[in-house]
């Protein structure tokens, strides 16, 4: 059985490290500047297809190519990616995204009561109906 990972694929389609992945994105973006939301999308689904469709000795050779790239970064630059992924929750896909929605929820839940405010569902004395 697979295992799937947070984003909804599975293990074994995700080849390449996150710092791997961010090079490879990063070297094919493209111009993406003033695309519209679904050019972006259009995008972004050709070059999933394009990791998609590589042979296993051609995504050997592209993650040999890209470690080799990482290693030769600065550690600045290194660093940089790092905290821009962690900042992200590389490689934790929607999972992050959904623990952030289920924490602001039950934040939410928390505080939910008869909705009357101090007066505790009492109708002040003055005022009848």
């Amino acid at each position: 059985m697979s295992e799937v990972h947070g984003s909804g694929g599975k293990k074994e389609d995700h080849f390449l490290t996150p710092e791997q992945h961010a090079l490879w994105k990063r070297e094919n973006r493209g111009d993406m500047g003033g695309k519209s939301r679904e050019e972006k999308l259009a995008h972004r689904k050709q070059q999933r297809a394009k990791l998609d469709s590589l042979s296993e000795a051609e995504k050997s050779a592209l993650k040999t190519d890209l470690q080799a790239k990482w290693e030769a970064l600065s550690a600045e630059d290194k660093k940089k990616l790092t905290e821009k992924l962690n900042k992200r929750g590389a490689g934790k896909g929607n999972a992050a995204a959904k623990a952030n929605r289920r924490a602001g929820k039950e934040k939410k839940e928390k505080g939910k009561g008869k909705g009357k405010g101090k007066a505790g569902g009492k109708k002040p004395a003055g005022k009848a109906e």
